[in-house]
């Protein structure tokens, strides 16, 4: 398994990148944020938020763990930051959207994460409409 791709932001001024895909994929020494917990380095995660296959989070623990990472991303953001679910591509897709939106994206933060990570990020309806639906703070 390997890292699908990344997903460029600013935060606080500063160029980040952030690394989405298979959580198992996590490189060494990077932040994680684990959307499945079956995942085989779950254990790993400094941020967990349990997400149903081609579901979708509950909206106050993905506040949370947004919150989380836009606080990582800020005390530092020369360390690496992973994303991930099963996949890649569906949940990290809305996860890697509402940060998108955190990070002041302008627009539509799910066609950012479409043109920057991965063309089909976000994959049922639900994720689709919480990744644009995604207000902060």
């Amino acid at each position: 398994m390997s890292v699908r791709g990344t997903l460029p932001l600013t935060v606080a001024g500063r160029a980040v990148t952030i690394t989405g895909g298979p959580f198992d994929s996590i490189p060494d020494g990077a932040f994680g944020i684990c959307l499945e917990m079956g995942a085989e380095k779950a254990w790993l995660a400094d941020v967990k938020l349990p997400t149903a296959d081609f579901g979708v989070p509950e909206p106050a623990a993905l506040r949370q763990a947004v919150g989380e990472v836009m606080r990582q991303l800020q005390a530092e953001p020369d360390r690496p930051v992973h994303i991930g679910c099963r996949a890649g591509v569906g949940r990290t897709g809305l996860f890697m959207a509402c940060l998108a939106r955190a990070a002041g994206v302008a627009g539509d933060p799910l066609a950012h994460v479409r043109a920057h990570y991965l063309p089909h990020a976000a994959e049922t309806p639900a994720q689709e409409a919480m990744a644009r639906g995604f207000t902060w703070p």
